[in-house]
């Protein structure tokens, strides 16, 4: 699993945040409870794990414009 970067509003731990389908969908802060969800990454295609859309989810958290 890629590590996610702090969130860049308080400094917290994120983590990933599911749908109703249990399918990985976004971030959360635990911190400050701030939710990210990311519509444009698809969800579970035929043949894939959770663990790629969480890689899908985790480049697009990661890169930050600006930085």
């Amino acid at each position: 699993m890629i590590e996610l970067r702090p969130c860049p509003f308080c400094g917290g731990k994120v983590h990933y945040n599911y749908n109703i389908n249990l399918e990985p969908d976004g971030v959360t802060c635990s911190h400050c409870m701030m939710i990210v969800r990311f519509a444009r990454v698809k969800p579970i295609q035929k043949g894939e794990s959770y663990g790629d859309v969480q890689r899908r989810i985790a480049d697009c958290w990661n890169k930050r414009d600006g930085e």
